[in-house]
């Protein structure tokens, strides 16, 4: 199995948001930036409570990213059903090739009409960056900033970028391949 490791320097470098970070209690921030959300091309959540908000808006996010946690603790979120599910390993502090083929996956079924949840084992935080990745242009990305609000990125050649950037800067570790 191949990870990607988040290192000490990259970690401190996510602390800042890869997005605009649209603030307040919630469900402020959601309605806030609903309009624009409506208008996507598609609408990628990451983490358990940003998905809820989501759905709370009327919105079916084309991809759901999340783990049954918030802040480390189990957390059983309202999802919707109907969606293609898929399961992956994924430990904290990582991104498994496991997590990148159902994210890469769950855009060519994105794009064919179908909503994809990945439900992960292990943890979800650094989902973001793949699923920028991944995400065709005109498509945001929303992850959750604890305690401040919600990060919404807009997926732009710029943007791609840097989270290929990041994913660079990152650890290849070779687990029993």
């Amino acid at each position: 199995m191949m990870l990607f490791v988040l290192t000490p320097e990259l970690r401190r470098e996510l602390k800042v948001p890869l997005g605009e970070l649209v603030e307040g209690e919630i469900p402020e921030p959601y309605l806030r930036i609903r309009e624009e959300l409506e208008k996507a091309r598609h609408v990628v959540t990451v983490g358990d409570v940003v998905t809820e908000n989501v759905l709370r808006l009327g919105i079916k996010p084309s991809v759901a990213i999340y783990d049954h946690k918030t802040k480390r603790r189990e957390y059983n979120p309202d999802i919707e059903t109907g969606a293609v599910v898929m399961t992956v390993q994924n430990p904290a502090g990582t991104i498994t090739k496991a997590l990148l083929n159902a994210i890469r996956k769950g855009f060519g079924l994105a794009e064919r009409g179908r909503r994809v949840y990945i439900k992960v084992c292990g943890e979800e935080d650094l989902a973001a960056i793949p699923a920028v990745l991944y995400a065709p242009l005109g498509s945001i990305v929303l992850y959750g900033q604890p305690d401040e609000g919600v990060v919404l990125i807009r997926v732009t050649p710029e943007c791609k970028l840097k989270c290929g950037k990041l994913m660079s800067k990152m650890e290849v570790v070779r687990d029993g391949d």
